[in-house]
């Protein structure tokens, strides 16, 4: 009778065993799926933050080409009435100094 009790007790045990490695295995399955669900949707937001990085940069990209071209059309203007200044400045230079040739105060006046 004891022997029996023993050897029933020891076949709960064992059914208690397998049942808790059952649950084990199927622990280990339910985290090798929630892992790849995780770095499913880790990598959908990743690709949504990329998106938008991309738009950013692009948009970003786009502002600071629009600002050059502002920045040197005002600077092409800036030379070009530099130039203008410095041509006019250049035909009075060479009027002034053909009037230290002229001799006769009347062709002065002329």
């Amino acid at each position: 009778e004891t022997l029996q009790r023993i050897v029933s007790t020891l076949v709960n045990k064992n059914d208690e065993i397998h049942n808790f490695i059952d649950m084990l295995n199927q622990t280990i399955s339910n985290v090798q799926v929630n892992s790849s669900n995780a770095i499913s949707e880790l990598d959908e937001e990743f690709d949504g933050l990329y998106s938008v990085l991309h738009e950013m940069k692009g948009s970003m990209a786009s502002t600071i080409q629009q600002e050059e071209a502002h920045k040197i059309q005002a600077l092409q203007d800036q030379l070009s009435q530099c130039s203008r200044a410095l041509e006019s400045s250049e035909e009075l230079l060479e009027l002034a100094v053909q009037s230290l040739d002229i001799k006769n105060p009347v062709e002065l006046l002329e």
